[in-house]
């Protein structure tokens, strides 16, 4: 028959990690690299800061609102009486 070969280094055959302990390696460096991450870490953070001007400008609106309804309801009050 013949030798058979060694296939020690050889990859999966479906394409997977690598065989043996350099999967481990390949895997926690693509796991640094990998910034998807800090990408939604940072679309998080985007998204707090509108919501808290949204809730600011709409504070002040609402404020000013209440004092300008405060006064038309005062003068209606002293029209009808």
């Amino acid at each position: 028959m013949g030798q058979t070969r060694s296939a020690q280094r050889l990859p999966h055959a479906a394409g997977g990690p690598a065989a043996g302990r350099l999967s481990a390696r390949f895997s926690l460096k693509s796991f640094w690299r990998d910034e998807s991450g800090a990408t939604a870490i940072e679309y998080g953070l985007i998204a707090s800061l509108i919501f808290l001007v949204i809730v600011t400008s709409v504070t002040a609106f609402g404020n000013k609102t209440t004092d300008i309804m405060d006064r038309v309801s005062a003068a209606i009050a002293g029209a009808i009486s």
